[in-house]
């Protein structure tokens, strides 16, 4: 049975997770910053990771969880304390009608689902009304599918409650194409597929890298891009004015499907409070 999409009453926790790098995360949580953003819905976003890359491109502060210290295992004690802010920023966002975004970083969504078993954070969810959504992304590779799904089960386990929202990353090919008898064709048949009648999946299209990395690297958010004049898009990418208006299409073209995906999932509220 299909966990039901957020219903529109409660309030979201969306956490992106993978424990793969290079899986797309932070363009899923980039566009989930600017989706909400679009709707003025109020956000707070964390990161457990010391990459700073939303911060950047959001131009707003964003709340940071590092990676435990190397000490971590003789105080043990310690690693949970600096997930305190988290759990701090989440009870304080239930508290005036907003969401909370947290992206995990590479390798880090075991160590948030630990903290979370540990200080039972699905029972405060439930106590607090907030509706929790974890979504993950993966490409069509074999390792990457195994770890999605790894990611998946460890997360519901922590957090029974939450809906689960797969996201499939065509960066690196489309997963009809897979080839029956592959590595990456049994994973996904034996370890996707059982997941997808629980949850709902998204499709993520390929972004053509050329076009949106010079955007990237000057901290644009995609919904700068689409209405950006070309002018400035050949001052960003360095490009003649016909490449520049392709760079901008492909990455407003990407956008507006993604924004289409999102649509279906995540009804914001216009809840008092900050938004991205």
């Amino acid at each position: 049975m299909k966990r039901n999409l957020i219903s529109g009453t409660a309030l979201p926790l969306i956490i992106v997770a993978n424990e793969k790098g290079g899986q797309g995360k932070s363009l899923v949580s980039l566009a989930i910053a600017d989706h909400a953003y679009l709707h003025e819905a109020p956000l707070g976003i964390a990161q457990i990771d010391t990459q700073h890359r939303l911060a950047y491109a959001l131009g707003r502060s964003v709340l940071t969880i590092a990676p435990a210290a190397k000490d971590a295992r003789r105080d043990p004690a310690a690693e949970a304390r600096s997930f305190t802010p988290l759990y701090s920023m989440i009870e304080k966002a239930a508290g005036r009608g907003a969401s909370v975004l947290i992206d995990t970083g590479a390798n880090q969504a075991s160590r948030f689902a630990h903290w979370a078993g540990l200080v039972d954070l699905a029972e405060d969810l439930t106590l607090w009304t907030v509706e929790t959504t974890v979504i993950v992304p993966y490409v069509a590779e074999a390792e990457a599918m195994r770890q999605a799904a790894q990611t998946a089960n460890l997360l519901l386990d922590r957090i029974p409650q939450a809906r689960l929202m797969l996201v499939e990353n065509e960066r690196d090919g489309l997963f009809t194409h897979l080839h029956p008898a592959s590595d990456a064709a049994s994973v996904h048949r034996t370890m996707i597929a059982p997941l997808k009648a629980q949850s709902t999946t998204l499709r993520m299209p390929a972004i053509e890298a050329g076009s949106w990395r010079p955007f990237e690297a000057s901290r644009c958010r995609f919904v700068q891009v689409a209405q950006m004049p070309v002018e400035k898009v050949m001052a960003l990418t360095g490009l003649p004015r016909p490449e520049a208006k392709i760079a901008r299409g492909d990455v407003a073209g990407w956008t507006a499907t993604v924004f289409e995906e999102l649509d279906r999932v995540l009804p914001w509220s216009k809840r008092g409070g900050e938004h991205g």
